[in-house]
């Protein structure tokens, strides 16, 4: 008798709880993963990876990997990017490189180099231009790189831009070069990938502006080796470089004093179109269309930019004065150990602030001029009326000037209103210490102030959205 015991079942019926790993490619088909379960039966990758048509960017040591894994069972990952698609490349735009030479023989001592002055010439792009020399090289833009997905798709790349010139009437293209036809200031702007370029004219004084010279209105750019005394007035349509500025400059550029802008019975005063660079300053009156930027300190000044007020190095102070900005104030050191009033100021423009401020003047002359009017003809207008011939002409014609007066008071006070209601609009400027604050600093955002009473060490003021109120945080 047999005595073997009879075995029925089903073929491989232990495996029948198992899963195959599978391909998922991914919804931009720039991936595909390997999905493997938890109890994977054995499958060739390479196989699945074909059945899914994934032929692009396969990694073949993974997939080599993986299936050793498999088959030999060990533990695997539970999903594997194993395909990886072939980004598309956009070709890099063109470029204009500068080959100038600063002007650092005629402006810059060894000291300032290595300070404020050379960062705002690499900033502002400062630099001579030679007559008949090159001044840029045009770098050509770079063709893209097309990709592919990891089904073989190609993916279609953008070529880079040529680099769009704006040029002046003093620099022109030689190939792949930028020339100039003159000597003179590089004038370098850029928006976007469109560049502005030409060379200005430069107006070089060896020495000071003074009774030697006079005043000085140049249709491009002066370089003052030396000082521009108080009394004297200098115009540029570009920009304007000097030594040290006692007296007034006006220039639709910017403005660099190598050492300081410095007043004394009158204040010196500043107009620029771009932003001002100075050592220090000290009783100024400076208007800037850009920022205002002060390598040690501010003192007893009246200050306005429509960007950002910044002192940078020690002491870094500003002392006494107003300061207006519109994107934010940096001091290391606001007010002094004296209490000295000291005012700065965060508005939506400082240009409606000097509209205000035009306005509130003009108001206060009208105002005088009724008040005169009204003491002169009283309230009896039928007594003035009994007078001879040529007086009532007269007084006729006063009349008719304090109803004008009081209309344009009118006028006046609805103009008044609509500035200030655009200065007390929200605004997200701050005013930043970064050592301390001290009592009578009053600080103004979007209307509201804050008096300092007692000292405060690094911190922000700020418009609290919570308050709705100014506000100051100390920072550690």
């Amino acid at each position: 008798m047999d005595e073997r015991k009879d075995m029925r079942g089903q073929l491989f019926d232990d495996l029948s709880y198992k899963e195959k790993p599978h391909i998922e490619i991914a919804d931009d088909r720039m991936s595909a993963a390997l999905i493997v379960p938890d109890d994977p039966l054995y499958a060739d990758i390479f196989g699945l990876i074909a059945e899914a048509g994934v032929y692009v960017g396969i990694d073949t040591e993974l997939v080599k990997e993986v299936n050793s894994s498999l088959l030999t069972g060990r533990r695997t990952e539970r999903s594997y990017i194993i395909a990886r698609g072939k980004k598309a490349v956009s070709g890099q735009n063109g470029e204009l490189i500068l080959r100038t030479v600063k002007p650092a023989d005629m402006i810059l001592s060894s000291e300032d180099i290595n300070n404020v002055d050379y960062r705002v010439y690499k900033q502002k792009q400062l630099a001579l231009a030679e007559k008949d020399q090159p001044v840029a090289m045009i770098i050509s833009p770079t063709k893209g790189r097309d990709g592919m997905t990891v089904t073989g798709e190609p993916i279609d790349s953008l070529d880079g831009l040529e680099v769009e010139l704006d040029l002046g009437k003093n620099v022109y293209i030689n190939g792949k070069k930028l020339v100039s036809s003159i000597d003179g200031l590089i004038e370098y702007s850029k928006i976007g990938n469109k560049i502005k370029f030409d060379i200005s004219e430069v107006y070089m004084i060896k020495g000071d502006v003074d009774f030697s010279t006079g005043n000085i209105d140049f249709p491009g750019s002066i370089i003052v080796k030396g000082s521009i005394k108080a009394g004297f007035e200098v115009k540029a349509r570009n920009e304007v470089i000097a030594t040290t500025i006692r007296g007034k400059v006006t220039a639709g550029g910017g403005v660099t004093a190598r050492q300081g802008i410095i007043g004394g019975q009158l204040h010196a005063e500043i107009f620029a179109g771009g932003s001002i660079f100075a050592k220090f300053m000290h009783k100024a009156r400076v208007i800037s269309g850009d920022s205002v930027v002060v390598k040690k300190s501010i003192m007893y000044s009246e200050i306005y930019a429509e960007n950002e007020v910044s002192v940078e190095s020690a002491p870094g102070s500003i002392i006494g004065g107003k300061t207006f900005a519109v994107n934010g104030i940096s001091a290391k050191i606001l007010g002094s150990e004296s209490y000295v009033k000291t005012d700065v100021s965060i508005f939506s423009s400082v240009r409606d602030v000097l509209e205000m401020k035009k306005f509130v003047a003009e108001r206060y002359e009208l105002s005088k001029t009724l008040v005169k009017l009204e003491t002169y003809l009283g309230n009896n207008k039928e007594i003035l009326m009994r007078q001879g011939e040529d007086k009532r002409i007269m007084i006729d014609k006063l009349l008719k000037k304090r109803e004008q007066l009081r209309k344009e008071i009118v006028i006046k006070d609805a103009e008044l209103k609509i500035i200030q209601q655009k200065l007390t609009e929200k605004s997200d400027g701050r005013v930043y210490v970064g050592k301390i604050v001290y009592p009578e600093v009053k600080c103004m955002i979007g209307g509201r102030f804050y008096l300092v009473k007692e000292e405060y060490s690094k911190g922000i003021f700020y418009f609290s959205e919570e308050d709705q109120e100014v506000d100051y945080k100390t920072e550690r």
